[in-house]
C-alpha cells in the first residue's frame, strides 16, 4: 500500500537571528533537525504534495537544506513542490540561489515552488533602518540571480519563484496565542484532523500539513510553539524513533484521527 500526503512540514533548525514579539513559535533553541529523522520519513511516503521547510529561520541550516534535496533527488519519494520562507536578514544569496535551483530541478511539478521573504509589518518592525535596505538588497539580487544566472523568471503555475510574503491588513487580532504571541494572540491554535481517501493502491491524507519537528514529533499542522510541540500529547501523531515503516505511519495517522474525533465528540456532549 502507497502513502501520499498533501504537504510535509519540515522544521530544520529552531535557530533564529531575530526576536519577533509576534512569534508563535517562541523564544529560538539551539537546535537542528537530526537528519536521520528526514531520512526515515521521506523514506516511508511515496508522493508529497509540496514539501515546506520551517523553522526558525530556515537559512541558518544551509546543510539540512541540501540534505533534504538529496533526500528528494536519490530516494524514492517523488515531490511536487517545495517552498521556504525567509526573513532575508542575513542569506547567503549565492549559495541559497543555488539550493534554490537544484531544488526546482528534483521536484515533479514546480506549480507552486517558490522562496517567500517576510515582507510583513512584523517583521519590518523588527528590523532598524539597515537591516530594512538589507532585506530589501537581499530579496532583489536574488530575484535578480534566478532570472539572468539560471533563466528562472515564473514558475508553471506563473506565480513568482521569489515572493514577498506580506498583507498590509493582517494585524494583531489574527496572531495565535502560541509562543511570544500568547498574551497578545486572539486565537487559539486549531487542532486539524487529516481526511483521508483510499484508492486501490494508495492511501492519500490531505487537508491539513503532517509537520516534522526538530525533535523528532510528528504533528497535525503548523500553529504550535516549540514548548506545545514537546509537551502537548493531545498534538502529537506519534515520534518518528516509534514509527518503523508505512504502514506504521498510517497507523499513528488513523489512530491520531481517533482521537481527535473522540475528543470532538466529547466536547459536543459536554456543550449539549
Amino acid at each position: 500500500m502507497e502513502l501520499s500526503i498533501d504537504c510535509l512540514i519540515i522544521e530544520a533548525s529552531r535557530k533564529c537571528n531575530m526576536k519577533c514579539r509576534h512569534c508563535l513559535r517562541g523564544a529560538p533553541q539551539r537546535k537542528t533537525i537530526d537528519n536521520r529523522y528526514i531520512h526515515k520519513l521521506m523514506g516511508m511516503i511515496d508522493y508529497i504534495g509540496s514539501v515546506q521547510i520551517g523553522g526558525g529561520e530556515p537559512t541558518l541550516a544551509m546543510d539540512t537544506l541540501e540534505y533534504i534535496r538529496q533526500c528528494i533527488a536519490y530516494g524514492s519519494v517523488d515531490v511536487g513542490n517545495f517552498c521556504m520562507v525567509t526573513n532575508g536578514k542575513a542569506i547567503n544569496v549565492e549559495k541559497l540561489a543555488e539550493f534554490f535551483y537544484d531544488m526546482y530541478c528534483v521536484c515533479s511539478d514546480n506549480e507552486l515552488s517558490h522562496i517567500g521573504f517576510s515582507f510583513d509589518p512584523f517583521h519590518i518592525e523588527t528590523f532598524n533602518w539597515a537591516q530594512k535596505e538589507k532585506q530589501e538588497r537581499n530579496f532583489q539580487r536574488l530575484a535578480d540571480k534566478m532570472l539572468y544566472d539560471y533563466c528562472m523568471e515564473k514558475n508553471e503555475g506563473q506565480g513568482d519563484l521569489v515572493r514577498k510574503h506580506s498583507d498590509k491588513t493582517w494585524g494583531y487580532r489574527g496572531l495565535i496565542r502560541e509562543g511570544r504571541a500568547v498574551d497578545m494572540g486572539t486565537r487559539e491554535a486549531p487542532v486539524y484532523m487529516f481526511e483521508e481517501s483510499e484508492y486501490s493502491d494508495t492511501i492519500h491524507f490531505n487537508d491539513t500539513e503532517l509537520y516534522l519537528s526538530a525533535t523528532g514529533y510528528l504533528i497535525a499542522g503548523c500553529n504550535f510553539s516549540y514548548h506545545s510541540i514537546d509537551t502537548r500529547k493531545d498534538i502529537r501523531i506519534a515520534h518518528i524513533d516509534d514509527i518503523h515503516c508505512a504502514e506504521d505511519l498510517i497507523k499513528a495517522m488513523q489512530a491520531y484521527n481517533e482521537r481527535q474525533q473522540t475528543s470532538n465528540q466529547d466536547q459536543e456532549s459536554l456543550v449539549a
